[in-house]
């Protein structure tokens, strides 16, 4: 028998920058722009959600404290692009200078609050609530990628501090990959098997490369699928798992 329910896993990416990952989210501020995912046509009716958030890059693992944070969804524009960004991660969300490139795509705001989230599960901090009543996503008709599918979007803005930065450090080793030689943190305190990361660069952490997916880790290797692609990671250059917010959103169709 075909279930009426259905879960979408969503796994927003965040820049391992200055405008992002390599500083502290105070409240309000950006900590993820439009981030896609796919529901069968026609959307439904949300039921809930579940946000599961790693811990700071730190030797301590530190939780995720008094998090708070407000996911907004929308719908495509008419012509199947994305909604207008909501701006740059790290900053309050953008005033556009015409309000008409972004009313009318918005379909609902769930705000977590902290008291939803429990930190007392090792380092990870997860939460669960219920949509507010009556909110139902329906996107965009034939905005999808493949027949039966349609494409929604979720942004979030935090409502408390969150801190994600990384004490993982790059240290000489092979610089080309797979394996990478690190110091600082132990990987594995905080970025798991399958997760994708980036580094930010010493000199200039407004920047950053993708390393690639982890296959493996120690605590002093960090082991990629595959062979890095460029040859200019250099010594000491920071580490980071670039999802580290993971969202179940449950839905009944």
């Amino acid at each position: 028998m075909k279930s009426k329910y259905f879960t979408v896993e969503v796994k927003p990416v965040i820049p391992a920058t200055d405008n992002g990952l390599h500083a502290a989210f105070a409240d309000g501020e950006i900590l993820f722009d439009w981030t896609a995912f796919e529901v069968p046509r026609g959307g439904g009716k949300l039921i809930g959600a579940t946000v599961e958030m790693r811990p700071k890059g730190d030797a301590n693992s530190t939780v995720q404290p008094s998090p708070a944070l407000e996911l907004v969804f929308a719908k495509s524009k008419p012509d199947g692009t994305a909604p207008t960004t909501l701006g740059v991660e790290g900053a309050a969300p953008v005033t556009p200078g015409v309000i008409g490139t972004q009313a009318g795509l918005y379909l609902g705001n769930m705000p977590i609050l902290n008291a939803a989230f429990n930190t007392d599960l090792d380092s990870l901090t997860v939460g669960s609530v219920a949509a507010p009543n009556g909110m139902v996503l329906h996107p965009e008709p034939n905005s999808g990628g493949n027949v039966g599918v349609d494409t929604l979007y979720v942004g979030g803005l935090a409502g408390a501090a969150f801190n994600f930065v990384s004490s993982t450090l790059i240290n000489n080793g092979d610089l080309d990959g797979p394996t990478m030689t690190t110091s600082g943190t132990d990987p594995r305190l905080f970025i798991a098997v399958g997760d994708t990361v980036a580094a930010t660069i010493t000199a200039g952490t407004t920047a950053a490369r993708a390393m690639g997916v982890v296959e493996s880790m120690t605590a002093t290797t960090v082991v990629l699928t595959e062979a890095f692609t460029t040859t200019d990671v250099v010594h000491e250059d920071i580490v980071y798992n670039v999802s580290p917010i993971r969202i179940i959103l449950s839905f009944e169709k």
